[in-house]
């Protein structure tokens, strides 16, 4: 069977599925009722609002393929529909029913099945649930994926692949990048340096950093601009092009999410998953007001960002700004990095720090990961180690020490009359 359903055509066999088991004296259902029935608010996953067309089409479509029956009964006015889905793809019940959760709620752990799965097939533990994915994920062509844990998960989380939506191969592999790189942030500390181009990339990469960064002002300089003057469009272009040469994940300095172009920070969030990235930053500094935002719109963009990142798993950074731009408040960085935590940021950083004792008063007020930057008059790495912080960037500094490099070797072969 071709699994290149269209999203309505999930709702509405999903739909069919679940009615039958859960309200079989209306069973068969009216469009009518199975349009109800795909635009349910509750235990739905994404929602939808489907108009009775939608719903015409996609069950013509089933139709077409054999997983869908439609009747008038005798007197009746409205047409009724029920699945056949037996017929073309047969499953065991329990399969069946968890194929069917997948189809109407996303992307779920075992436990989440388990307990959505009740008014279709009881499951008695969690390995039966698990038998019937690994049986739904030895299906001939497969049905679901597995796509690892999430930051501060304890299951893998499971997704159906019916849907023309799904995971390419392509996008498995990305997945399984991502999955790593939130893997690292529970391992102990770790050192990503940032990159400005493929070269610079591929040096850090044969040293045997396990993550690396991109910088904003380093590959701003590269195309002639500066930090912040880098566009939407010239970063994503920059992340697809470094990821396509990387093993190893890559995490965005995505500034401020581009939240005024369209579509705002998810959408930044959606172009920079598409194009290979691992995780992104959030940051509180306004460039058009050349001031740090308030600590209620920086949380508020950070939830935003958060739920982005959430459904296309990456892992998100947020940036408390403050010591950047000589504000030298640690108060109120302390403040803002508790408020970016409780906001559900993966991971906090206040680029700036340098004292031993700032890191660890950060350190003992927050529980998800700090990400240091590597300066001058910061502790060295083991230092860093041990003091508990869990990830250490250098931003733009390897750019700066590659073109002081290169100017002071050119000195010598400039001319005098220059």
């Amino acid at each position: 069977m071709r699994l290149d359903f269209e999203p309505a055509q999930v709702r509405v066999l999903g739909s069919l599925i679940e009615k039958e088991s859960t309200t079989p004296d209306q069973y068969p259902l009216s469009t009518n009722a199975l349009r109800s029935a795909c635009n349910q608010k509750t235990s739905r996953d994404p929602v939808m609002d489907l108009a009775e067309r939608d719903v015409d089409a996609a069950v013509l479509a089933l139709r077409e393929r054999g997983l869908v029956r439609s009747s008038k009964p005798t007197g009746s006015r409205a047409w009724k529909h029920r699945h056949v889905i037996d017929e073309t793809l047969p499953l065991p019940p329990d399969q069946r029913a968890v194929l069917a959760v997948l189809m109407l709620r996303g992307r779920q752990t075992p436990g989440e099945l388990r307990t959505r799965t009740e008014r279709l097939h009881p499951f008695e533990s969690l390995d039966d649930v698990e038998a019937a994915l690994a049986g739904l994920r030895s299906h001939e062509p497969s049905l679901v994926h597995n796509l690892g844990r999430s930051t501060g998960q304890s299951q893998d989380r499971w997704e159906h692949l019916l849907s023309s939506e799904a995971e390419t191969p392509e996008s498995r592999a990305r997945r399984a990048t991502t999955n790593r790189f939130a893997e690292l942030h529970t391992a102990g500390m770790f050192v990503m340096p940032n990159a400005w181009d493929r070269g610079s990339l591929r040096t850090l990469v044969e040293m045997g950093f396990p993550a690396v960064a991109t910088t904003s002002a380093g590959y701003g300089r590269v195309i002639g601009k500066d930090d912040q003057e880098v566009t939407r469009d010239e970063l994503v272009a920059h992340v697809e092009d470094l990821a396509r040469f990387s093993t190893v994940p890559i995490n965005v300095d995505s500034e401020r999410l581009y939240p005024d172009d369209p579509g705002g920070v998810t959408r930044c969030v959606e172009l920079l998953a598409s194009a290979g990235a691992a995780g992104c930053s959030v940051e509180d500094w306004n460039p058009a007001t050349e001031a740090v935002d308030s600590i209620d719109r920086a949380t508020d963009a950070v939830q935003e960002a958060v739920a982005a990142c959430k459904d296309a798993g990456l892992v998100l950074t947020a940036r408390a700004e403050n010591h950047l731009y000589g504000i030298d408040d640690l108060d109120d960085t302390v403040a803002r990095l508790r408020s970016f935590e409780t906001a559900g940021a993966d991971v906090v950083y206040a680029p700036g720090l340098r004292a031993v004792e700032e890191i660890e008063l950060v350190l003992s007020e927050v529980s998800v990961p700090l990400n240091v930057l590597g300066i001058a008059g910061t502790p060295d790495v083991e230092t860093l180690r041990s003091l508990g912080v869990g990830r250490v960037s250098t931003g733009s500094l390897l750019h700066s020490a590659a073109m002081a490099a290169a100017r002071e070797t050119a000195e010598r072969f400039r001319p005098s009359s220059l």
